[in-house]
């Protein structure tokens, strides 16, 4: 698809929300192996480890912004590398069959009590 394409051929992501619940768009890029920099709001830094599948920055402060993008720009190897862990964390981790065990588990645990 053109989305696939265009996420595998990207250097980097990038999202400065200032508020994202989700951010759904974040886990198509690391499962398409793309180092990504986002803002630390919301839910955003549940699946993003800082120096392992992208960077975190405050929402809003522009200079970490620029600070965050060079740094991942100037260093392509390591940009690689992040991608690839990224991939190898988030492909696993949300399948729709591991979405649905972690979902099934969370309705045991809730009836079970």
């Amino acid at each position: 698809s053109l989305l696939a394409a265009a996420m595998t051929e990207a250097e980097a992501l990038v999202l400065p929300s200032e508020y994202e619940a989700f951010g759904l768009v974040l886990l198509e890029a690391l499962a398409h192996g793309t180092p990504v920099i986002a803002s630390r709001v919301g839910g955003i830094p549940e699946f993003i480890e800082p120096e392992r599948s992208g960077l975190l920055v405050p929402p809003g402060d522009a200079a970490a912004l620029t600070d965050a993008m060079e740094q991942l720009r100037s260093d392509p190897a390591r940009a690689r590398q992040w991608g690839r862990y990224g991939r190898e964390e988030v492909v696993p981790r949300y399948t729709w069959e591991a979405c649905a065990d972690r979902l099934d588990a969370l309705f045991r645990e809730v009836v079970g009590r």
